[in-house]
């Protein structure tokens, strides 16, 4: 029976196509054929308004919900944030005292001791975020970039986007991160993060970073894998894109580094669906185990369940794999996934 594994791209040289999507229907600013570069702005819409309901009377401690004697603007008002919606005066047990707007926007409507105040539309700008060709445009609604360069995919990531230029801070990918190297020469470098691992005591940590961290290996302690640590020095000091999302459509959407930079190992494949039938010669990643973040190449399917190497009497199917680092090992199916 075939084996249909995870798949993870790591590729010098690849044409990738990237959607760019406005949230609502709005305005493409491009055309089929431009150029465009990752801070380009290629789209546009209005993001509809929000309402907020306020409770005044209770932040003022009213005994009574008629706000008539304390409101200083009336229902259709326009409201700036810390302008004052109600106050007291005079002889007003309330004198000095004020509520003030949290939000820009109008006066929509004052009643039971609540003011209800509709913000301002606000403009959303969509950003190309890619270098690359637009191939297609669909109206209203954003756009198909072509790019071309290196393709580096994750096991997770944090969310958000960033592009600048690519630093290799460690010098081993065994190596974590010193802050302190970190100094000027990384500036204007890639609004991002890419590591091998993340300590899973610092998820929540990472994920309230103001910038996408992509891990390449999964939750833990581990070293970068040697195939994509050599990529990252090949292209260190080339612009890049990093992107952190991830999204279910079957496995469609990853958490992925683009560099823009040309490969001198020959031409450029189109990206397309990657084949997920794992045969004897393909390039694989060892997921789990005791030589987990290895890469090596299946020689052989064994036809049947073989014991493995930490011993007890259960049987596995899995694959004969030679490692990079010219080992011969037995590894069991689920922890072994496509690699390249």
């Amino acid at each position: 029976m075939p084996y249909h594994p995870f798949v993870t791209r790591v590729v010098p040289n690849m044409v990738m196509r990237r959607e760019r999507m406005l949230p609502i229907r709005g305005e493409v600013l491009v055309g089929t054929g431009n150029r465009v570069h990752p801070s380009d702005v290629i789209g546009r819409t209005s993001v509809p308004s929000e309402v907020h309901l306020l409770n005044v009377a209770r932040a003022l401690s009213l005994a009574s919900t008629d706000l008539g004697p304390y409101m200083r603007l009336a229902a259709g008002n326009r409201v700036e944030e810390g302008d004052v919606l109600a106050a007291g005066s005079g002889a007003s047990r309330l004198f000095g005292q004020s509520y003030r707007s949290p939000v820009t926007g109008v006066v929509a409507g004052v009643s039971n001791g609540r003011v209800l105040i509709q913000s301002d539309r606000q403009v959303l700008e969509l950003a190309a975020h890619y270098r690359g060709i637009v191939i297609n445009v669909m109206s209203g609604l954003g756009a198909i970039i072509e790019v071309k360069g290196a393709l580096i995919q994750g096991i997770w990531g944090s969310a958000g986007e960033g592009f600048g230029v690519l630093r290799v801070m460690v010098d081993d990918p065994d190596e974590a991160i010193d802050p302190e190297k970190m100094d000027m020469s990384c500036r204007n470098a890639v609004q991002g993060m890419i590591a091998g691992s993340v300590d899973t005591r610092l998820m929540d940590v990472v994920q309230a970073m103001p910038f996408p961290v992509v891990v390449t290996e999964g939750m833990g302690r581990f070293a970068i894998s040697d195939p994509v640590f050599e990529l990252l020095k090949a292209y260190d000091g080339q612009e890049a894109s990093i992107r952190g999302t991830m999204e279910a459509r079957g496995g469609a959407v990853r958490p992925e580094l683009i560099v823009y930079a040309s490969y001198a190992g020959g031409d450029a494949e189109l990206e397309g669906r990657p084949e997920f039938l794992l045969e004897a010669g393909s390039q694989v990643r060892i997921v789990r185990g005791p030589h987990m973040g290895e890469t090596g190449t299946v020689t052989a399917i064994p036809p049947g369940p073989r014991e493995l190497a930490t011993g007890g009497k259960a049987k596995v199917r899995g694959f004969e794999i030679r490692l990079d680092s010219g080992a011969e090992v037995f590894v069991a199916q689920g922890n072994v996934e496509l690699f390249g």
